[in-house]
Formats: C-alpha cells, sequence, structure tokens
C-alpha cells in the first residue's frame, strides 16, 4: 500500500496548531495535516494498493487526491508552499493483523510485517517483544557494560548567544553555514561524518543535521556537503551517492566529453 506526502515550508507550519486526522476508514486513518517538530506542514498520506513492492514515485492523480482529501478537515492549505513531495510504502496483511514472529521456513529471520495504524504508538513494545524473540532464538545474554545512551549532534542553534560564540572561536567550523535554509554549520556536518555510524552520503547528512531538508531543498548546499563528505572521507567527488548505492550525482566532467 503506496501513501503520498507533501511538506510544506516553515512559513506554512503554523496553519494549524496539532495534528489534525480524520475519521478512520478501511484504508487507516485518513490523510492527516500535522505541525512537524521541526515547524513545517506535513500532508498525507493517501492510500493506494499496488503490486510493485519497489515503486515509491508519486503520481499526479495521488498528489491531487492528497490535497483534494487534506481540504475536507483543515480549509486553505496553502499548497503553492509545498517544498518537496514522497512516497512510501508498507506492506499491508489482509487479516489486518500484525505479524511478528520467526519465520518458520527461515532460521533466524524475524518478520515484523503489516504494521499499519497504530504503529507508531506500538513501535516501542514491538521492539521489546522482538528482542526477547530474538534471545530466545539465539541464546543471548545481556552485556552489563552495554552503554544505551549516545552522544546526541551538538545543535549550536539551541545555545545562547555567548555559549555559540565560545564554541565558534574553539572551532571555527561551527561559524561556517552550509546549508542556509536550515542554518546548517560544517562543524555539524563533520560531527555526522564522524560520529559511530556515521554518515556516508548527501541523505546520511541530512537525517542527522537536516541539511538540504529546507526550502530549496539541497539545491545550493550539495555540492558544498559533497566537497566535505570528499575531503573527510578521502573519495572522489564523483563517488559521493545521494542515498548510497548507484545514486550518484556525477556522471563525468565536461572536458572528459570534449
Amino acid at each position: 500500500r503506496r501513501g503520498d506526502y507533501c511538506l510544506l515550508d516553515k512559513t506554512a507550519g503554523e496553519h494549524v496548531s496539532h495534528t489534525v486526522f480524520q475519521l478512520p476508514g478501511k484504508y487507516g486513518k485518513g490523510v492527516l495535516v500535522t505541525p512537524t517538530v521541526h515547524g513545517n506542514l506535513l500532508v498525507g498520506p493517501t492510500a493506494i494498493d499496488v503490486e510493485d513492492k519497489e515503486n515509491t514515485a508519486t503520481t499526479r492523480t495521488g498528489l491531487d487526491e492528497l490535497a483534494e482529501k487534506a481540504g475536507r478537515a483543515v480549509a486553505n492549505i496553502p499548497m503553492r508552499q509545498v517544498i518537496t513531495s514522497f512516497a512510501g510504502l508498507r506492506a499491508h496483511e489482509d487479516g489486518h493483523e500484525f505479524i511478528i514472529g520467526e519465520v518458520e521456513d527461515a532460521k533466524n529471520f524475524v518478520d515484523v510485517a503489516g504494521i499499519e495504524s497504530p504503529g507508531l504508538s506500538s513501535a516501542p513494545a514491538i521492539g521489546v517483544m522482538v528482542k526477547d524473540i530474538v534471545v530466545s532464538m539465539m541464546g543471548l545474554e545481556e552485556d552489563p557494560d552495554f552503554v544505551p545512551v549516545r552522544k546526541g549532534l551538538l545543535n549550536p542553534w539551541e545555545m545562547d548567544k555567548e555559549e555559540r560564540t565560545k564554541l565558534i572561536k574553539e572551532n571555527p567550523a561551527y561559524g561556517n553555514i552550509i546549508c542556509r535554509c536550515e542554518m546548517v554549520t560544517e562543524g555539524e556536518i563533520l560531527d555526522a561524518i564522524h560520529r559511530p555510524v556515521g554518515a556516508r552520503s548527501l541523505d546520511g547528512v541530512k537525517r542527522r543535521t537536516r541539511a538540504g531538508m529546507g526550502r530549496c531543498q539541497a539545491g545550493f548546499c550539495s555540492p558544498r556537503t559533497m566537497e566535505i563528505l570528499a575531503r573527510e572521507l578521502d573519495m572522489d567527488m564523483a563517488d559521493i551517492t545521494k542515498c548510497g548505492g548507484d545514486s550518484k550525482f556525477i556522471v563525468g566532467t565536461i572536458k572528459d566529453k570534449l
């Protein structure tokens, strides 16, 4: 089942003050309109049954349906302020039940499928349940030295002026703004790259820092972020990807084509 979403600019973020749900139906909770924690406005999703489990393309029909259904609950949504649209897929289980457990014919493979509404609310409990399944399945023991808390990403804009000035004096990279839309600094990107399981692609940086998530959707900061990734990872810029695999931006140089 595929669902389309639209993300609107932060200038539309106060169009509603809380999440507005519609009455649920056979396809779930319907199209919602909600402010995000970062100040944008999010509209979606639709619910369209599809056979292709990898097709995450948006469609004109789907986005038109999205706008029409959202308008039933919230008037005058400024859809002209959409900065990006995207679609996601989730497995739909005919019996409307969660499927959680080890697969009978695939040893050590745990199914967590058919997680629809209320999947988000259930996620913490599902995580504990799957942990117990894996422990039982593999005979694992708890590590008493495990540290469950990891260091968060430093955000200069959560500091007061004096703290930020001190930080920039100690590390000038935190004074070099790379993404102007989201005000993300070089220091934050470096932290995202060099932390444990660090970013290795533009989307990796984006998910950790929001660089590229703003109004221009990385139109300005992509080359600069790619330069930082290439420099810090000792890679050629032509090998930097959007999201891994073959999602490269650079296919060659103009000089090579002359």
